[in-house]
């Protein structure tokens, strides 16, 4: 037993001492290979740059110092090979099928290393080395050889040692040992060893024996203690079973309620669409009404012509106003980017928002700093926000001014300030917190008198925080308020194109091809939409051509070739979508400007897939005359003179 515990001990610490030499020298092969890596990579920046496959193999070649480098490659940044390099000028044994990732690898009898190879900061290519383990494997062998040697001398020791103190040591270990075969058959730990000697053996039967007694009293103890486990791990299990009752519990009512949010989002959306069509209906024919009954001198029914328009553009907002908070929470709503200039865009604010302030007597005054330049975010969002404080401020105002000014931010030139004063009714601070929440207002008492459903500043609010920007308020009660509008020049995020961008004005259409270039298609499955968007662009001095479906409307494409196509996505068969992707796979179509016309807000998917305009139901007519205008190839007078 002696002969085996000591070979069994030196054999351990050999083993131990030889797997943990065998592993420090293959982790020092590996730092050394990827050191030498990281030096190549620096070295082969600049060929790879600049595309010198002789320097970056000139490099690589300075490896034959390296006798255990077996390979080495250079890739490029799409996974090609720029340059290699092999031992003794062979073909690579192995050649890895991709590009790792940095860092190093055990590939059978090789260790293979990956660095990326940097210029100023940015990745030009992948290097690859590969090494053998011929200096690990002399090292193993050696290991080995000492390992055998050391091993049968400590054995024959150990042997020669015990066999010399057998006689001493046996007797009162037999004595101990027959005394622990008799506890562990019985458990009776009230037996004692006897202590015949004072050496080493003496002490340890002494020890022995103050074991037991304190097994003796734990055994008792824990015979105790196991009853009381028994009993708490009952109660545990019934904390359990009710705790997976509460879990499933939460767990329905989490399902419960996503499945109302998604029940919201499409009573949402199918609503929309129900609302708007005949809000596009009624605020059409309105204004086509106010157009024809001014000239005859009603101004009666103008003015209820016009108190019609009003109300349907109100309910629109607030349509509008439900579906971008619906939008908002499901986190769907996209940002279009574009580039466009501050001041014209200020400019238009204010000419729209004239009437409002005049019907409080308030006068509106503009501050617009000499550098403002342009801005790049969504311009559409950035008006919204802009009109929505505009707007407020000629609201709550009576006979006062309203001041909007418009700067660079002070000492970061990067950020614009936009911010709009009034001299109003003002806030209390305990109302000013109010403002940004969803269906809230100041108090009840100003929404009574005022109107409104308390989401205007709320949306505001979150598409400032879309572009990286804020809005705060600095009011007191009877003194008036101050909005600041934060936002930097350049949005952060995917652009998507503007139209203004994608329009191609410049192609000549050829007589042959399009005989009348003032020919306007107009796809629409909806008999009130064609009927208002034929008669607005008959006005506008072109030739409606409508189409009921997109079946027709690809028919008569073909036919006419029309300058301008409208096309409409919510239709029966075969939708706006399927339509615009066969005019663009058409070559002899897919150059005839498309405007979208619809109540399906996605604009940035539009732009993707080749639209030149994208307007939103009910439809802007002054925005759809200047749209058309773009596409004019004759001018208003000379069709008028004809």
């Amino acid at each position: 037993m002696a002969v085996l515990t000591s070979s069994l001990a030196v054999a351990l610490s050999l083993g131990s001492f030889l797997v943990y030499d065998l592993i420090s020298f293959r982790q020092l092969l590996s730092q050394d290979l990827i050191t030498q890596a990281q030096i190549i990579s620096y070295n082969s920046a600049a060929a790879m740059a600049f595309k010198d496959v002789s320097a970056a193999e000139g490099t690589i070649s300075a490896l034959t110092a390296k006798a255990d480098v077996v390979a080495a490659v250079l890739y490029t940044t799409d996974g090609k090979i720029f340059a290699r390099y092999s031992r003794s000028g062979g073909a690579l044994r192995v050649l890895p099928a991709i590009v790792g990732k940095n860092g190093y690898r055990l590939n059978g009898n090789y260790i293979d290393v990956f660095n990326d190879v940097k210029l100023k900061g940015e990745r030009v290519g992948t290097l690859f080395l590969q090494s053998d383990l011929e200096r690990w494997k002399m090292r193993a062998r050696r290991n080995a050889g000492i390992f055998v040697i050391l091993g049968l001398s400590a054995g024959l020791f150990a042997w020669f040692v015990s066999f010399r103190l057998q006689t001493l040591v046996s007797g009162p270990i037999l004595h101990l040992d027959q005394t622990m075969q008799a506890i562990s058959q019985d458990r009776n730990y009230a037996v004692r060893a006897v202590k015949s000697t004072g050496d080493e053996i003496g002490r340890l039967i002494v020890g022995f024996n103050r074991m037991l007694s304190e097994i003796q009293h734990r055994d008792a103890a824990l015979q105790r203690a196991n009853d009381d486990l028994k009993a708490r791990t009952g109660e545990l299990e019934q904390e359990t079973v009710h705790r997976r009752e509460a879990q499933q519990e939460l767990l329905n009512a989490k399902h419960a309620a996503e499945q109302a949010s998604r029940a919201k989002g499409s009573f949402l959306a199918n609503m929309s669409h129900e609302l708007r069509t005949p809000l596009n209906a009624i605020i059409g024919y309105s204004e086509m009404l106010e157009e024809e009954t001014h000239d005859t001198g009603q101004a009666e029914t103008v003015r209820d012509l016009r108190k019609i328009q009003t109300a349907g553009r109100h309910l629109l907002s607030l349509i509008n106003d439900v579906l971008d908070l619906s939008k908002i929470e499901a986190g769907r709503m996209a940002l279009h980017l574009e580039t466009f200039e501050l001041r014209p865009m200020a400019k238009e604010m204010v000419e729209a928002l004239l009437p409002a302030a005049e019907k409080n007597f308030n006068r509106i005054v503009v501050s617009l700093a000499d550098d403002l330049g342009s801005m790049h975010a969504d311009a559409a969002k950035v008006r919204h926000i802009l009109f929505n404080l505009l707007s407020n401020a000629c609201k709550f105002t009576d006979h006062g001014i309203i001041t909007f000014d418009v700067q660079r931010q002070e000492g970061n030139p990067n950020r614009f300030v936009f911010r709009v004063t009034d001299t109003g009714i003002g806030m209390t601070p305990e109302h000013q917190w109010k403002l940004f929440q969803y269906f809230a207002q100041a108090d009840a008492s100003i929404a009574r008198k005022y109107g409104g459903t308390g989401l205007g500043l709320a949306i505001s609010s979150r598409f400032a925080e879309m572009m990286q920007g804020n809005i705060h308020v600095d009011s007191r009660p009877g003194e008036g308020s101050t909005f600041t509008l934060d936002l930097p020049a350049a949005v952060n995020g995917e652009a998507i194109r503007s139209p203004s961008v994608q329009v191609q004005t410049e192609t000549p259409v050829e007589s042959s091809v399009n005989p009348e270039a003032d020919t306007i298609l107009v796809i629409d499955d909806d008999p009130t939409v064609r009927d208002l968007m034929t008669r607005f662009v008959a006005k506008r001095g072109f030739r409606p051509v409508p189409a009921a479906d997109g079946q027709e409307g690809l028919r008569l494409a073909r036919e006419i070739r029309p300058r301008v196509i409208t096309l409409d996505v919510v239709m029966p068969s075969l939708d706006g979508w399927d339509v615009l992707d066969q005019l663009k796979s058409d070559p002899q179509l897919s150059s005839i400007p498309v405007i979208m016309v619809t109540i399906v807000d996605n604009q940035a998917y539009g732009m993707e897939h080749g639209v030149s305009e994208y307007l939103v139901k009910p439809i802007d007519r002054e925005r759809l005359a200047v749209t058309l205008d773009k596409y004019r190839t004759r001018p208003i007078q000379e069709i008028a003179d004809q």
